[in-house]
C-alpha cells in the first residue's frame, strides 16, 4: 500500500510537471497519483467536493488521514527523498505566508503556467490513468534512456531554483521591516553589538540595528523583483544576457559583502552571504552557458 496519494489537477501544466517529478524521485514507490481532472474520477470516497480538491492539493495517507494545500506538500516531497525543498513550509512564521502564496499560486495555476513558460501537459495516458502512477509507463529496456533526465528538464530545474531564490528574497524582504526587532532576531543583534562594543551596548545602538534592518527590508523587496523580472525574463526567451546580467549582480554584490562583514568580524554575515552566492552561483553559470548554445 502506498504512504501517500495525492490528488491532483492533470489540466495544470504546472501541477503535473510537479507531480512528474515526484513520481520520479519516489524510488520506493510510496506515492500514488489520481488526477482528478480525468472524465470519470469520483471524489466521494473521500468525502470531499470537486471545488475544494481544485482549491488545494490533497493527499490521503494510508491510515486515512487527509491532508491539505502545504500538509500535503511536505509529505509528498518528505516521502519522495527531498523534504528540503520544502523546509521553509515548516518554519512557523513563514509558514502562515507561504500558505497563503500557496493558495493564491492554486486559484491562478493555469495563467501562471503559462507565464512561468510550461505548456500543456497531460497527466495520463490512455490505461495508464488506471494505474497508482499515472507517469510510469510499460517501456522495454531499449526506452531506458528516455527516463533519465533531459538537458531540458535541467534547465527547468535551474530555472525554478531561481525563481525560488528571488521570491525566497521577496519573503525575507518583506518580513524584515515587520520583524526586525522581534525576539528571534536577538542572537544576530547581539553578535553584530559585540562586534562594535567591548561592553554591553546602549539600548540605542539596538534601536539603530532595528532601524536599518526595516529599511533593508523594503530594498530587499525591490531588488527581489528585479531579480524576478530578470528569470523570468531570461526563462521566456532564453537570452543570455539576462543571465549574464543577474551574474554581473552577484558578483559585484558578493565580494564586497564577504570582505566588509569579515572586517568587522560579523559572522552571521559572513555564512549568509556565503550560502547565497553558493546556492545561486553554479544555476546562474548553468543557465549563462545553456542558453549561448
Amino acid at each position: 500500500m502506498n504512504a501517500l496519494v495525492l490528488y491532483f489537477d492533470g489540466k495544470c501544466p504546472f501541477c503535473t510537471a510537479e507531480m512528474r517529478r515526484l513520481s520520479e524521485w519516489d524510488t520506493q514507490h510510496r506515492l500514488a497519483f489520481v488526477d482528478i481532472a480525468q472524465e470519470g474520477f469520483d471524489c466521494a470516497p473521500l468525502n470531499v467536493d470537486l471545488a475544494a480538491l481544485n482549491r488545494e492539493l490533497h493527499g490521503r495517507t494510508s491510515d486515512g488521514r487527509l491532508l491539505v494545500g502545504i500538509d500535503c506538500m511536505i509529505a509528498a516531497y518528505t516521502l519522495a527523498g527531498h523534504g528540503w525543498l520544502v523546509l521553509p513550509l515548516r518554519v512557523p512564521g513563514l509558514r502562515r505566508v507561504l500558505a497563503s502564496l500557496y493558495r493564491a499560486f492554486a486559484g491562478n495555476r493555469y495563467t501562471l503556467s503559462r507565464w512561468l513558460g510550461y505548456g500543456t501537459a497531460t497527466a495520463c495516458d490512455g490505461d495508464t490513468c488506471g494505474t497508482d502512477n499515472p507517469f510510469i509507463h510499460d517501456k522495454g529496456p531499449t526506452d531506458a534512456a528516455e527516463d533519465r533526465p533531459s538537458r531540458r528538464d535541467t534547465r527547468q530545474l535551474a530555472v525554478r531554483w531561481m525563481y525560488a531564490a528571488a521570491i525566497a528574497h521577496l519573503l525575507v524582504g518583506a518580513a524584515m521591516p515587520w520583524a526586525a526587532d522581534a525576539t528571534l532576531f536577538d542572537t544576530y543583534h547581539r553578535i553584530v553589538e559585540q562586534s562594535f562594543w567591548s561592553g554591553a551596548a546602549p539600548a540605542q545602538a539596538r534601536a539603530q540595528q532595528v532601524w536599518w534592518i526595516a529599511l533593508f527590508g523594503a530594498t530587499l523587496q525591490c531588488s527581489a523583483i528585479w531579480m524576478l523580472a530578470l528569470v523570468h525574463l531570461g526563462n521566456r526567451t532564453r537570452h543570455r544576457m539576462a543571465w549574464g546580467w543577474l551574474l554581473v549582480g552577484l558578483l559585484v554584490w558578493a565580494p564586497q559583502d564577504l570582505l566588509i562583514s569579515l572586517q568587522a568580524h560579523v559572522w552571521p554575515h559572513v555564512v549568509v552571504d556565503a550560502v547565497a552566492l553558493l546556492s545561486m552561483l553554479p544555476p546562474l553559470l548553468y543557465l549563462w552557458r545553456k542558453d549561448a548554445a
